[in-house]
């Protein structure tokens, strides 16, 4: 039977390697996966290569985009209320 811990880090490392992005989903998977890397008992030069794989894919994914709406453009035909509500 494979090692947990071995099996782990090969398909962590797929799954970082094939992330599609943004880098802050990247980010939040290493948060969210902190349980399962204490679970398999990785080693700390386990853990630090799954660092530098992630810090490697941050980079190459580049600075994160945010995606703001666009706002509308306002139509001439459209009417204002001026003045107070109340």
């Amino acid at each position: 039977m494979p090692d947990k811990a071995a099996a782990y880090m090969e398909l962590a490392l797929w799954g970082i390697k094939t992330s599609g992005g943004p880098a802050s989903a990247l980010r939040q998977w290493w948060v969210e996966e902190r349980r399962h890397r204490e679970d398999y008992g990785l080693s700390e030069v386990q853990i630090e290569t799954l660092i530098e794989a992630c810090r490697v894919r941050v980079d190459e994914l580049g600075p994160e985009t945010r995606h703001e709406p666009k706002p509308q453009p306002r139509s001439s035909q459209s009417r204002y209320r001026q003045g107070s509500l109340i």
